[in-house]
């Protein structure tokens, strides 16, 4: 009797994982997906709703674009790449993406946080942005993002390189608003999509026009992909209206064509 009752028991769980994850119940193909940093909020939020409308489970890597173009360069195995148009067309040179597969989706500038109990600041004009850099006592900023050089680039449009350097801490892929967060850093220069829902760091807002500079977001399918078929609905999710609609929500603007 308890071992009908332990099959029956076992019986309902199996059902129980079939209704709240139908895409796993359907036995559906896996697509593996290298990302950069820059769209990880939105793609891990709206992740079970992607694999609805694709049939597909996820399998994210999350990183700097280099960094995971240089997996990919190494031999790393994946269905799409989701990274900066100029790695993208370094891979398509190398024959490791599709070129007939690239699709530009989503642009992002760089914006600056604080924690979220220091005072708000206001960093619109280039005066501004200049004087709450020169009042801080530290300064994240990834080594090897994207972002980096517009961050340099700004110092020195500001004349400020100099002073930034002795105080700044160059940080890993998505450590600065964590390093905000904990209090071990005053101030983050990243992407605007890393900040924006970020708890406990305040946004205060995008460089100023002057020295802004925006990233673009290119998806591409390998040549070695598994699943080409299933990776090309997943770019056509990228591209619909619907998501390019949530785009704002994550500091992302939208700009496929």
């Amino acid at each position: 009797m308890r071992q009908v009752y332990g099959f029956f028991i076992g019986f309902l769980l199996i059902i129980a994982g079939i209704i709240i994850n139908p895409v796993r119940a359907q036995d559906a193909s896996y697509l593996r997906v290298y990302s950069s940093n820059g769209v990880r909020e939105i793609l891990q939020e709206l992740k079970p709703d992607i694999e609805h409308a694709v049939g597909v489970i996820l399998d994210f890597e999350f990183s700097t674009s280099r960094t995971l173009a240089d997996q990919v360069s190494a031999g790393a195995s994946f269905d799409v790449v989701v990274l900066t148009p100029t790695l993208i067309d370094e891979l398509i040179g190398l024959g490791i993406v599709n070129p007939l597969s690239r699709s530009v989706f989503a642009q992002v500038g760089v914006g600056i946080g604080s924690h979220k109990s220091a005072p708000t600041k206001n960093v619109s004009t280039l005066d501004a942005y200049r004087e709450i850099l020169l009042e801080a006592e530290s300064i994240a900023y990834g080594a090897n993002g994207q972002s980096r050089r517009t961050n340099e680039s700004s110092f020195e449009v500001l004349g400020i390189s100099e002073q930034v350097h002795h105080k700044r801490r160059l940080t890993g892929p998505g450590e600065g608003p964590g390093l905000v967060a904990e209090g071990e850093v005053e101030l983050v220069l990243t992407l605007v999509s890393e900040l924006i829902r970020e708890t406990d760091v305040q946004f205060l807002g995008p460089l100023p026009m002057e020295v802004q500079g925006y990233i673009r977001f290119e998806a591409g399918i390998g040549v070695e992909s598994n699943e080409p078929v299933k990776a090309m609905e997943f770019i056509r999710f990228l591209l619909d209206s619907d998501f390019s609609l949530a785009l704002s929500e994550y500091g992302l603007e939208s700009i496929n064509r």
